[in-house]
């Protein structure tokens, strides 16, 4: 049985109804990390979130891919904080419970990080996440981030201030696209 086509799709309105479902079907696992993903279960909410996220690409603020797995939306993955100057920006993603453990997400960071290095022209990828978020921290290291250091305490997550660990990746570092990217298609933003 051979893999399915994983495709990245820049954000648009247009997967309103698909986020929204998706995140109704993944809330809890959402909510433990993400509360804010997890706010966006209507179409409603996930509509001017859309829309707000087009314009972010628009200014080259902000790019968000969502993933697909054939035609099932799995994650999404967004680069922020995009500095042309100082060549760097912040990369998060999220995945569906049903979809870890598949090499899914690694595959798409890994595009996505090319597409920063080699498209964007980026020299420094950063990637923070909570210091209990096991899996994360197991695709930092799988692509090949630095664990740079904790930040402590330094979000409030369900009235907690957690720390969260900061990992960094260099141009110089990126092993490129790797073998697990093949069955994995990236749609540039416009």
């Amino acid at each position: 049985m051979t893999a399915p086509q994983i495709t990245l799709v820049p954000a648009t309105t247009a997967h309103a109804a698909a986020l929204a479902a998706f995140v109704q079907h993944n809330l809890a696992h959402l909510h433990a990390y993400l509360p804010a993903v997890a706010e966006l279960a209507s179409i409603d909410a996930a509509t001017e979130y859309l829309h707000a996220a087009q314009e972010w690409a628009a200014d080259g603020d902000v790019l968000e891919w969502y993933v697909f797995s054939g035609a099932a939306l799995c994650g999404s993955i967004r680069v922020k904080e995009i500095d042309p100057f100082d060549r760097k920006a912040k990369i998060g993603y999220f995945l569906g419970k049903e979809f870890e453990g598949k090499g899914i997400m690694t595959a798409s960071v890994r595009l996505v990080l090319d597409y920063c290095f080699n498209v964007l022209q980026l020299n420094r990828i950063e990637l923070r996440c909570a210091v209990t978020n096991a899996p994360s921290m197991a695709v930092a290291r799988r692509l090949g981030f630095t664990l740079e250091g904790v930040l402590r305490q330094d979000e409030c997550l369900h009235g907690v201030l957690i720390d969260q660990q900061v990992y960094g990746l260099l141009r110089a570092e990126f092993a490129g696209p790797g073998q697990e990217s093949g069955n994995v298609k990236l749609l540039p933003h416009t």
